[in-house]
């Protein structure tokens, strides 16, 4: 890493009134993260942002295995330095597919071992580099999180992903007890491969989380499950929306509905698809799947070519849109009639306040964090995890244009008075300050 002019620690300013009721004080900080794409790089750009803009000063560290993401929503206009701590990825050729992921485990605890000696080399320097705190974005398994253990400075933890739910059981083989027994027990030890390497990962997130000063999460929902995992609490600092790029552009509203997100089954498209096909043909809108830029290598082909088949079974007009920019986006949302958002136990769901920033109103799932964004009746209908429901949700959108259009006209004043990132930011200055009001001893009061 490279060195650079250490800035005076902030706490030593005096105490003021600035916006949101939080204080003025300047902080310096450590921002660390992954560099990926996703919920959590758009947050941390957003956040670093405004941070930035009222005059905090931030240096980027870049942890992680593997090679970082470094055009997706690049933090370098609002940063001081940037810093990269990494390790390469092992790579594994090995044959069979039993002696690959038992070999994957042995490399799985190698690259633990690597990262925890450069976080215990990271953890003196940045103490040594006059920052107030250090912020750490944590989605399992980044193994961003595990530096705290190497840290002396105070910490505060933004949980994007606050169970590991999503990953248990994930790309374990079908050991059905009508196969071949021979093909059963091979099954079997490469599924104990890989079980073990989400036990090795599971038990390092949890200490790092364990070790954080202070944690943070996006949702009442993502409390809640951080809380039931591990006995762990936490404090809610809801995301935002950029409603200067995500508006509504006042276009004609077409026969459409969008679904958003990757193509992967937990994102629950297939259930658009189905819904859609509940109507009947000469009201049956148009499926729109739009599939976010950059992380097409997390699609599952599979899948993608199971929701094109099921539409055309079921005579449902679908298209994908892969890696739309982000203007593109907004124009979708701005000229479909719904987004229909049906994810498995989304602990948020950004494109939910993207869709109703640009007035586009919610379908969206009873349940998780969806709950706590969409206003049911106001600026969206909230249904049952089944296509009857969401296929009368959209039903009644088409038929009733004046209730479609109450709905995005509140959706937009919600969205703008509610739901953006100055207001995400006072609430995560309030929660950094009571952090350093309790480490102050009690006699400097």
């Amino acid at each position: 890493m490279s060195s650079h002019d250490t800035s005076s620690p902030s706490s030593a300013l005096g105490k003021r009134e600035g916006q949101g009721g939080v204080s003025d004080r300047r902080w310096t900080i450590a921002w660390c993260h992954t560099a990926d794409s996703g919920g959590s790089k758009r947050a941390a750009f957003e956040m670093v942002r405004e941070l930035a803009k009222r005059g905090h000063v931030i240096d980027e560290y870049i942890l992680r295995i593997g090679e970082p993401n470094l055009d997706h929503w690049p933090l370098t206009p609002f940063i001081r330095n940037s810093y990269r701590v990494s390790v390469p990825p092992l790579v594994n050729r090995y044959r069979p597919y039993l002696l690959a992921v038992w070999m994957g485990l042995l490399q799985e605890g190698q690259q633990m071992n690597a990262l925890a000696r450069q976080y215990h080399d990271l953890g003196s320097v940045l103490k040594t580099r006059g920052y107030d705190f250090v912020h750490l974005d944590h989605c399992f398994p980044s193994y961003t999180v595990q530096l705290t253990e190497h840290l002396s400075l105070p910490s505060m933890v933004y949980s994007h992903e606050a169970t590991d739910a999503r990953f248990q059981g994930q790309g374990l083989f079908d050991c059905s007890q009508g196969m071949p027994w021979v093909k059963r027990k091979y099954l079997e030890l490469c599924n104990s491969a890989i079980t073990k390497v989400a036990e090795v990962r599971r038990k390092h997130d949890l200490a790092g989380l364990h070790a954080a000063g202070k944690i943070l999460t996006n949702s009442c929902y993502s409390r809640e499950a951080l809380y039931q995992r591990n006995q762990m609490d936490s404090s809610v600092c809801r995301y935002g929306v950029d409603v200067d790029t995500f508006k509504s552009l006042s276009l004609p509203r077409k026969r459409a509905v969008l679904s958003a997100g990757r193509i992967v089954e937990k994102k629950q498209h297939h259930l658009v698809i189905e819904a859609v096909a509940t109507i009947a043909e000469s009201e049956r809108p148009c499926v729109i799947v739009a599939t976010p830029e950059t992380i097409e290598r997390q699609e599952d082909p599979s899948y993608a070519h199971r929701l094109e088949q099921m539409a055309k079974d079921l005579n449902v007009n679908l298209e994908i849109r892969r890696k739309p920019h982000e203007h593109e986006l907004v124009q979708l949302y701005n000229e479909v009639t719904a987004l229909v958002f049906l994810p498995n136990m989304e602990p948020f769901g950004l494109v939910a306040l993207e869709a109703m920033a640009c007035g586009a109103p919610v379908i969206g799932v009873r349940e998780a964090g969806i709950r706590e964004s969409v206003i049911d009746g106001m600026t969206g209908i909230l249904v049952d995890r089944n296509p009857d429901d969401a296929g009368r949700a959209i039903v009644r959108l088409l038929r009733d244009p004046e209730l479609r259009d109450r709905m995005s006209r509140q959706a937009v004043e919600y969205v703008r008075r509610e739901w953006v990132w100055a207001k995400t930011v006072d609430c995560y200055l309030r929660e950094v300050e009571r952090v350093m009001a309790s480490l102050v001893p009690t006699g400097l009061h």
